[in-house]
């Protein structure tokens, strides 16, 4: 098979598998517990994919100086999309909630497209390398799905906008990743070494500023790190049986 249809067809099956997310929170009704459980679970995978798959064979064939730097650097993107996102939604807003939600829609969306981006990266390294990384990140962003679909049906936002937003979802993982993959076929190893501190930093800052204290927002659930940790170890099993 063309290798570029291969990875095409590995953006489908993550982006399908996202998409499920937003079918069931419209058919089931979601808590804020559930919410904030899959938020708990969606966090331990996405750690995992970093350390696991992303930061080692950069780390360890790449350069390690600019590797470092990167990770650094897309901590502060994220920081700074959060901080100006904020500023903006504050003058528009004065409701909490609307503000908290929409900021929520906004840093999910970004993130999708930045998970394509590394499925599409992880491609150009190796066809395991990016089915393992479309598999492990659909895991957790089916979730962050369910999250922004329970979340707009919850506010009152109408189906047809539930349904353009779920839609968005899944053309953000796939077109992430078609153009992560087109663009960084050709490039040099350094440069997607490189890049993929870049996505590590920004993946790891999602977790800890975006995606953990959001599920703590009312109040953490009980055992709510059991489920962080079972992410992490289902990631790990994943990797194992994988590569």
């Amino acid at each position: 098979m063309d290798e570029f249809l291969l990875v095409f067809s590995i953006a489908v099956f993550a982006s399908l598998l996202t998409y499920l997310g937003a079918p069931a929170a419209e058919r089931f009704y979601v808590s804020q517990e559930v919410i904030s459980a899959a938020l708990q679970f969606a966090s331990g995978i996405i750690t995992a994919l970093v350390a696991f798959s992303l930061m080692p064979p950069a780390i360890r064939d790449g350069n390690y100086v600019s590797v470092v730097v990167a990770f650094f650097m897309g901590g502060v993107l994220y920081i700074a999309l959060d901080y100006f996102s904020a500023r903006i939604l504050a003058t528009r807003t004065s409701a909490e909630d609307a503000y908290i939600s929409v900021g929520l829609y906004i840093g999910i969306l970004i993130d999708l497209i930045i998970d394509g981006v590394v499925i599409g990266i992880g491609s150009t390294l190796t066809v395991a390398t990016g089915f393992l990384l479309a598999l492990g990140l659909a895991i957790s962003t089916a979730p962050l799905t369910f999250i922004t679909t329970a979340t707009a049906k919850r506010q009152g936002v109408s189906q047809k906008n539930r349904r353009l937003l779920s839609l968005a979802c899944f053309w953000a993982v796939l077109g992430g990743a078609i153009l992560g993959y087109l663009v960084l076929r050709n490039q040099s190893m350094a440069l997607r070494f490189t890049l993929i501190g870049l996505a590590s930093g920004f993946l790891i800052t999602t977790v800890i500023q975006g995606l953990i204290p959001e599920a703590n927002r009312k109040g953490e659930p009980g055992f709510a790190g059991v489920l962080y940790i079972g992410g992490l170890s289902l990631y790990a099993l994943m990797s194992l049986v994988v590569l």
